[in-house]
């Protein structure tokens, strides 16, 4: 989709196209929501995770500090999508 890059216009954008769940990153920890459809925060820094750990849902910033590998992450960011469109509750 040719969207503009400012987040919500373009979370907005892909729910009206048909988007049913979202997993927005961010190196900041914007805690973007929306009311239709689940959103999946991920940050990508463990210091913005633990200052901001009640509005995202996952901390990616373990592959930075080599605790995790990048394919350990992705398989958690999986299972949680699976998990979240089966009905858990995210950190909306």
């Amino acid at each position: 989709m040719d969207s503009p890059g400012f987040d919500l216009t373009s979370v907005s954008g892909l729910v009206a196209s048909g988007c049913q769940v979202m997993v927005f990153t961010t190196g900041m920890g914007t805690p973007l929501g929306n009311g239709i459809i689940p959103v999946i925060k991920i940050i990508s820094n463990t210091p913005g995770y633990r200052k901001m750990k009640d509005d995202l849902d996952m901390n990616a910033g373990t592959i930075l500090e080599g605790t995790e590998t990048i394919e350990q992450v992705g398989n958690r960011i999986y299972a949680k999508i699976l998990r979240v469109c089966a009905g858990q509750k995210n950190k909306d």
